[in-house]
């Protein structure tokens, strides 16, 4: 995957017990998609599936005329049944909205950051995985993440949760990436920090104070 999809490459706290590895078929949830949310199950019918633990979470990817998305089974797994539909209408929407083709935007972090904004503010709350970019809300952390940040980080984290906490809903990813741009410090928080990974990861957390989109 040489070409960045929707999802970046930091762990994300989230992951399944052996059981919820070994029980979990992706294939139930697709079916399930057909009688509650037809039109993202006629979406995804097409798109090659594929199971990875090569990122952290899901992420879509189109590129010449081949549509894939690949998904993590440690991730994934952890969810409640209504946090997979809202992670797959996620991926969806990315591809309905052409963020990794005639939208797709640079830098890269700062992209996903927008469109994960402009496509949440589309789904129910209680259909996001914990720690998703909501307009408006401040970022999650666990006290556990807060105490493995320097301070440096956690003032990072903390200046980043305030910009996302200060933006409206229902926007457009180009809005959003605007707004994200046009903040110097914003912009300077998003940087890689020392080679810790700074491109965040779909519902993670960082050591660099840099949380993860989705």
């Amino acid at each position: 995957m040489a070409d960045k999809t929707t999802s970046n490459d930091i762990a994300t706290g989230i992951t399944a017990t052996d059981a919820e590895l070994a029980n979990f078929n992706l294939g139930d949830h697709l079916v399930n998609l057909m009688w509650d949310e037809p039109f993202f199950a006629a979406m995804l019918r097409d798109i090659t599936k594929v199971e990875t633990d090569k990122i952290p979470t899901a992420g879509v990817l189109a590129k010449d005329g081949d549509i894939k998305m690949w998904w993590n089974r440690a991730f994934v797994a952890a969810l409640t049944n209504l946090q997979v539909k809202g992670l797959l209408k996620h991926e969806v929407y990315h591809l309905v909205f052409e963020h990794t083709t005639t939208r797709k935007k640079t830098p890269h972090l700062i992209h996903n950051y927008a469109t994960d904004l402009a496509i949440n503010s589309l789904i129910p709350e209680q259909e996001l995985p914990e720690g998703g970019l909501i307009p408006g809300k401040a970022l999650a952390l666990s006290d556990e993440a807060r105490e493995k940040m320097s301070p440096d980080a956690l003032a990072r984290f903390e200046r980043i949760s305030a910009k996302i906490e200060s933006l409206p809903p229902m926007q457009s990813s180009e809005w959003y990436f605007g707004e994200l741009m046009s903040d110097d410090q914003f912009r300077e928080d998003m940087e890689p920090q020392g080679g810790q990974g700074g491109e965040g990861g779909e519902g993670g957390e960082s050591k660099d104070g840099v949380p993860g989109t989705m």
